[in-house]
């Protein structure tokens, strides 16, 4: 695995995916090494200071409350779970039952060893959003930052696995311990792919992440990630779904199925053989034809290539036209 030294000393949201990923160029990347290999780029302490820190994560804690699909304390050694470090939130006027953390038992649950995450966290903190904004612009896909915070107890940390995303990881605060093992299946999809676990031993890369660095992963990437004994961490995963032929097939089929009446039909399930073959017979022809239609993939990849999803913006008190949010 490459391995680079940042090009600046600090990274500006505005600069988007190119900050995060210099002395690379973002041309760079998108040609040779997006979908290809791991890269790691080495930066300077405090190079995140400006995106998100400790004081940032601790205000955000302060003023969310606890929502599940979104707050997660996951591999606690000792079973804890988020709701027993909830507390009821005071209202005057009773609307549902939310939750907020409480410090005292979030302290004692990292303590023992557990992470907590937050999903989407960029829906909570501007400069975030910006960041996670161009990096979309840049890829023209759907973007997702997720936080990971461990106070450097017990190292239990995550099992060895793969993610069917690609993932940019930002360390912005202390020390993470990673161990990266190359695919052992191709260009692996979600849960239509089940790769073989590495063999032991099989580490292509081992060492630890540390404050202002960035690590680049494909999908597919078997990683073992576990916490630095004494070392308070935390990560951002700036995680990405990009276009697959899969998907393109998939996008084929739409179009298949509204312009041919064929593949609309049943199966001949219960036809007799000679009707059964004619059928098969013309189904083949319509697939042989759209996979041989100048032009007709190539069409219908763009289409997928149309961009991210847009994200919601609004003009209050401002009457008149605003983004319709995500489509």
């Amino acid at each position: 695995m490459d391995t680079l030294i940042a090009g600046a000393s600090n990274c500006a949201a505005a600069e988007g995916l190119a900050g995060l990923l210099s002395p690379l160029t973002e041309s760079e990347f998108l040609r040779d090494r997006l979908g290809v290999e791991p890269v790691l780029i080495r930066g300077r302490e405090r190079r995140f200071t400006g995106l998100f820190g400790w004081s940032r994560l601790n205000d955000i804690l302060a003023s969310q409350r606890a929502d599940p699909a979104r707050v997660h304390l996951v591999r606690a050694a000792d079973g804890t779970s988020l709701a027993s470090c909830c507390e009821p939130v005071p209202q005057l006027a009773r609307r549902g039952r939310p939750t907020r953390l409480r410090p005292d038992r979030l302290d004692q649950a990292l303590a023992a060893g557990a992470t907590l995450v937050v999903d989407g966290i960029e829906e909570l903190h501007p400069p975030l959003r910006d960041l996670v904004e161009g990096v979309e612009s840049s890829l023209g896909a759907l973007v997702q930052a997720n936080l990971y915070v461990n106070l450097g107890g017990a190292q239990q940390g995550f099992h060895t696995h793969w993610d069917d995303h690609d993932v940019l990881v930002l360390q912005t605060e202390g020390t993470k311990h990673w161990d990266i093992h190359p695919p052992t299946t191709e260009h692996p999809v979600g849960v239509l792919s089940d790769p073989p676990r590495p063999a032991p031993g099989a580490v292509s890369w081992s060492g630890e992440l540390t404050d202002g660095d960035v690590l680049y992963l494909p999908r597919g990437w078997w990683h073992t990630v576990r916490a630095v004994e004494g070392a308070p961490s935390a990560h951002l995963t700036l995680g990405t779904r990009l276009p697959s032929a899969g998907d393109l097939l998939r996008r084929l089929l739409v179009h298949l199925v509204g312009v041919h009446g064929i593949v609309r039909q049943d199966l001949p399930r219960f036809a007799d053989a000679d009707r059964a073959d004619g059928w098969y017979t013309d189904l083949r022809q319509v697939l042989t034809a759209a996979a041989t239609e100048p032009g007709l993939l190539e069409k219908l990849a763009a289409e997928l290539d149309a961009g991210a999803p847009v994200r919601p913006r609004f003009t209050l008190p401002h009457r008149g036209p605003v983004e319709a949010g995500p489509r």
